[in-house]
């Protein structure tokens, strides 16, 4: 029960506070959104903390005041009631349950179901929340010991006996440990690789997921919630590719039409996960695979879009989670509607296939002077030892480029032109795959 009987219902006004856990990655956009409508932010950054590539672009001084988790639950409760916040908002995915338990002792009615805030965080109880719901969900099941999972698993008709199945951490992201156990295969030892771990969240993998492999199309649904009224900020397609372990490397990601046929499926899908998840308010991200038996989810995350997300939806629609955050708390409602396409973006990242030393990397510059390129992030230099492309944080940090057009013409020609810039590279050493 919040410890505050009264609840505080926030309304617009300049200097008003925000409390913002984890204000990393597309948190560092939010804050400064929020400061540039008049609203006053404080940093609450939970302990331990995440992956130094996801905290880096943090800077205290951007903040009112900053306080970290590592002082104890009660003296971080006793600095956010001080401040009479707005909102409690979760700026990357370790802030979710600390920002919930906050908003529920502050009795903040701009907030989630707090009872429901594990689920919100936790793969594991996500998939058995939506299951107890009745929402179509992939089958699932939760081990802790490697020892004897394969025996746990397929008395839940789960086995590589019978097909392919994916391993991954219960509270990670970004793909982090992410393993597909191909059918045949030695289960627990995919298992023992994950366990025992640590992921980019900064914790240890205590707990993994195995789950069927189902085949199908990842979209991203990125919506909107007010007081459990819920709305599309964007929708994307994923594309990926698969090579020697790698399963599910991303090769692109499509901004698609508000018109677009798949639409009429996800969605509604989308906002049945989000009523069983207790999502009353903020942004969440979705990931959703659209089967042949219809959509399942993957996994929700109960905050912004990371990975320049946000930013390229803005190219897209004009609008974002965050300028959905901005309207609420500094002009008190939003304009309540889907979004609409204004143009066409896609995100198209680097893709190694093989390990070695990367020279000529000069070449990835013409990348810029495409014509629908709005912004590249080229990381990779000569001299680069690299290994085959994994998880989503070795993709953005190696090199990508967002292409935006009116014309989806031309963003297919650039996006040809980027492949064959980027074939251009020329690895020497560690033998291994060809590109």
């Amino acid at each position: 029960m919040p410890s505050d009987q009264n609840p505080v219902t926030p309304g617009p006004g300049t200097g008003g506070a925000v409390v913002l856990v984890d204000p990393y990655s597309s948190g560092v956009a939010l804050g400064k959104a929020l400061r540039r409508a008049g609203l006053t932010t404080y940093a609450v950054l939970s302990y331990p903390p995440p992956d130094p590539r996801l905290t880096r672009t943090f800077e205290a001084g951007d903040h009112t005041d900053v306080i970290s988790a590592e002082k104890g639950f009660s003296r971080v409760v006793d600095f956010v009631r001080n401040l009479g916040p707005l909102a409690v908002i979760a700026g990357i995915e370790t802030g979710v349950e600390l920002a919930d338990s906050l908003s529920a002792e502050l009795g903040l009615t701009l907030a989630n179901d707090p009872a429901l805030s594990r689920a919100r965080r936790d793969k594991a109880a996500m998939m058995r929340t939506l299951q107890d719901a009745g929402v179509p969900v992939i089958r699932s099941m939760p081990v802790t010991d490697w020892r004897g999972s394969a025996q746990t698993v397929a008395a839940h008709g789960l086995s590589t006996e019978t097909g392919d199945l994916v391993v991954k951490p219960t509270r990670s992201a970004m793909s982090d440990g992410l393993r597909l156990a191909r059918r045949g295969s030695d289960l627990e030892a995919t298992v023992r690789e994950v366990l025992g771990t640590r992921n980019v969240m900064g914790s240890v993998n205590d707990t993994v997921l195995v789950q069927e492999r189902v085949h199908g199309t990842e979209y991203v649904v990125d919506t909107f919630s007010d007081r459990g009224h819920h709305v599309v900020t964007n929708v994307c397609r994923y594309n990926k590719v698969a090579f020697g372990d790698s399963f599910a490397v991303y090769e692109s990601t499509d901004f698609l039409p508000e018109d677009s046929p798949e639409i009429a499926a996800l969605v509604p899908y989308v906002k049945r996960v989000l009523n069983a998840l207790g999502i009353r308010f903020g942004a969440c991200h979705n990931e959703v695979m659209l089967t042949e038996d219809g959509p399942l989810l993957m996994e929700t995350g109960a905050r912004l879009a990371g990975s320049g997300l946000v930013g390229a939806a803005e190219l897209a629609t004009g609008g974002s989670g965050i300028s959905r955050y901005v309207q609420r708390l500094a002009e008190g409602a939003t304009d309540g509607g889907d979004y609409r396409l204004q143009r066409r973006v896609r995100g198209v990242y680097l893709v190694f296939r093989r390990h070695g030393t990367v020279t000529n990397t000069a070449a990835l510059e013409r990348i810029r002077t495409l014509r629908s390129c709005r912004h590249a992030e080229l990381s990779v230099r000569d001299g680069d030892v690299v290994s085959p492309t994994g998880g989503l944080m070795s993709t953005m940090t190696r090199g990508w480029a967002l292409l935006a057009h009116r014309d989806l013409d031309q963003v297919e020609r650039d996006h040809e032109e980027f492949r064959r810039i980027e074939s251009e590279l020329t690895f020497t050493g560690h033998a291994g795959e060809g590109r």
